[in-house]
C-alpha cells in the first residue's frame, strides 16, 4: 500500500471515530482519493451538488483530522468528475471509468513461496472457517491452531508450522479468565513458556465488522501487530447483518478478504453449521447462512460429532483435502483438557504431510556445522520420530542423501552423516 493511500486510510479512520456510521457512509465514503502530494489533498466528489453540500457542512470535520494525521495543516481540494467527451458515431456510449489494469509480469512477486501456515490444516495467508455443531470442539481447535502458530510447535502434535508468527484472537463468548485458562493449558501441552507466547487477545467489549469505524480499528490493530493469523470466535457475534442475505454477507466477506490482502494475515472464523443437514453434498454446504460463505473460503476445517465420535476433515482451495480423522477431547491431570488425534486412518495416513518436513530436514542438514542425530532432528523439528525416519527414507530414495556407518548427509556433502 502506497504512503498516500495509507495516510488517507488513517484520515478516514479518524473521521469514522467522530461521526455517526450513517453520516460516514453517506458523506465520507463516496469521496475518492485523487492525489496526496506534499500538503495538498485532492478529493473527488461524485457530483457538484454533493461537493457543495460537503464543503458547507463537513469540510470542517475533515480538515482538522487530516492535519492531525499529516502533522501539519492540509489544503483540501474538492473536485468533481470531468465532463464525459462524446464518442464518435457508431461507438457505444459508456459512462463508466475503466478498471485498473497491469501486465501480468508487473503483478507483485511474493518474497517467498509458501504453501502452508499449518501443514494440511491451513494454507498460507488463507481466509477460512472452522465449522461444526455446538460442543464439537471448534474453539479448542482454534486455540490449538493459535498456540501452534504463535510458538512454532506442531498443531495436534502432528501438523508442522513452517513459518510461525504472532497471533491475534478475538473471543466474543469466553470470559477473560476462561480464555486464559484454556490457552495456558495448551501452552503446558506444547511445553512452551506461556508468558513468552506471541498470542495477543483483543479485549474490546464488542467488535462489529459491519460498521466502518470498527473495520478501520481492526485494520489498524492488524497493521500494528502484523499477525500471521487472526482468529475470530464466533462469526455471528461480530455483525448484525442477515447471514442468509447474499448481498449483506458478501459485503462483510469482501472486507475480510481486503483485510487479508492488505495485511498478509491468515483469517480463521469460527462458525456454526445448520441443524439436521445432509452431508451428501459436501460439508461446506452445511454452513449456516448464505452459500457465499463456502465460496469465499480458502481453507475449511469441519468438526463433526456422530454417534459419540468426533472427527475433523479439511478442504482447501489450492491444496489437497484430507480426512476425516478421529479426535477426542482428552483430559489430563498434569495438563488439562485438549484435543488429541486418536487415529491417523484414512487420507492422512495415505498421504502424510511429508513434503514440507523433507524440505526442512534438507535445510537443517545443509546448515548444520556438524553431524546431527535423528534425535536432534526430531527435537528441532518438533515432530514424531517415525515421521522424521519416513522423511529421511524418502529423501534417500530420491537420491538426495548418502549414508555411512556414521550417519546421513546431503549428497553433495561428505561430512554431515547420521545412521538410521
Amino acid at each position: 500500500m502506497s504512503a498516500r493511500v495509507d495516510l488517507w486510510n488513517r484520515i478516514m479512520a479518524g473521521v469514522a471515530g467522530k461521526v455517526s456510521a450513517d453520516c460516514f457512509n453517506t458523506w465520507f465514503l463516496p469521496l475518492n482519493l485523487l492525489s496526496f502530494e506534499g500538503l495538498v489533498l485532492e478529493l473527488e466528489a461524485p457530483t457538484e451538488t454533493f461537493r457543495a453540500a460537503f464543503a458547507e457542512h463537513y469540510l470542517d470535520i475533515l480538515r482538522p483530522v487530516a492535519a492531525e494525521v499529516a502533522g501539519a495543516p492540509i489544503e483540501i481540494r474538492l473536485l468533481t468528475p470531468l465532463p464525459k467527451q462524446p464518442k464518435p458515431e457508431g461507438c457505444a456510449q459508456n459512462s463508466a471509468q475503466p478498471l485498473p489494469v497491469v501486465r501480468a509480469s508487473e503483478l507483485e512477486t511474493p518474497p517467498r513461496q509458501q504453501s502452508w501456515l499449518i501443514e494440511r490444516l491451513w494454507t498460507y495467508q488463507a481466509v477460512g472457517i472452522i465449522g461444526g455443531s455446538p460442543k464439537s470442539g471448534k474453539t479448542w481447535l482454534a486455540l490449538e491452531m493459535a498456540v501452534s502458530v504463535a510458538s512454532g510447535s506442531p498443531c495436534l502434535e502432528t501438523f508442522p508450522v513452517p513459518k510461525p508468527g504472532p497471533v491475534l484472537l478475538y473471543a466474543a463468548e469466553d470470559s477473560a479468565t476462561a480464555l486464559r485458562t484454556r490457552v495456558e493449558t495448551l501452552a503446558r501441552l506444547h511445553k512452551i513458556d506461556f508468558k513468552r507466547l506471541d498470542l495477543h487477545v483483543i479485549t474490546a467489549d464488542s467488535l462489529r465488522l459491519d460498521q466502518p469505524d470498527h473495520q478501520a480499528r481492526l485494520e489498524a490493530t492488524l497493521q500494528l501487530y502484523r499477525p500471521a493469523l487472526l482468529v475470530i470466535d464466533p462469526l455471528v457475534r461480530v455483525h448484525a447483518i442477515d447471514e442468509n442475505v447474499a448481498g449483506q454477507i458478501a459485503a462483510l466477506l469482501g472486507y475480510l478478504r481486503f483485510l487479508q490482502r492488505n495485511t498478509g494475515a491468515a483469517i480463521a472464523l469460527i462458525h456454526h453449521i445448520r441443524k439436521n443437514v445432509s452431508h451428501n453434498g459436501g460439508a461446506g454446504y452445511s454452513l449456516r447462512g448464505s452459500g457465499d460463505l463456502y465460496a469465499w473460503l480458502d481453507s475449511f476445517l469441519y468438526l463433526r460429532m456422530h454417534q459419540g465420535q468426533r472427527t475433523i476433515a479439511a478442504e482447501h482451495r489450492s491444496a489437497p483435502s484430507f480426512g476425516p480423522i478421529a479426535l477426542e477431547l482428552a483430559q489430563s491431570e498434569s495438563v488439562g483438557p485438549h484435543l488429541r488425534i486418536t487415529s491417523l486412518n484414512g487420507s492422512l495416513a495415505e498421504n502424510p504431510p511429508q513434503e514440507g518436513l523433507a524440505s526442512r530436514i534438507v535445510e537443517l542438514l545443509s546448515a548444520a556445522p556438524g553431524a546431527l542425530t535423528i534425535g536432534t532432528l526430531r527435537s528441532r523439528l518438533q515432530v514424531r520420530n517415525e515421521r522424521v525416519v519416513e522423511a529421511l527414507r524418502s529423501l534417500e530414495a530420491e537420491g538426495k542423501l548418502v549414508r555411512s556407518k556414521n550417519g546421513i548427509a546431503i549428497k553433495k556433502q561428505s561430512a554431515l552423516q547420521i545412521s538410521f
